[in-house]
């Protein structure tokens, strides 16, 4: 019998999609909408949608800039 113990979003390297979207707080589509239009970039050479932590927290610091920015 295996035991299986869930690594925190916040300690992953990497996320799936919906992982992703759990992670900076939007649905799914609105994370491929990202992907498809280059603002977030996927890991390259996997047959699934990876996408690195560190380029989640880029986006999201690009995000508050741009909203610091605005107000």
């Amino acid at each position: 019998m295996s035991t299986s113990t869930q690594i925190p979003l916040c300690d992953r390297g990497a996320f799936k999609i919906k992982e992703a979207a759990v992670y900076l707080g939007v649905s799914v589509s609105q994370v491929r909408r990202y992907v498809r239009r280059r603002l977030i970039t996927r890991l390259p050479a996997v047959r699934h949608v990876i996408i690195a932590k560190a380029e989640c927290d880029r986006f999201l610091r690009e995000q508050t800039d741009i909203a610091k920015l605005a107000a």
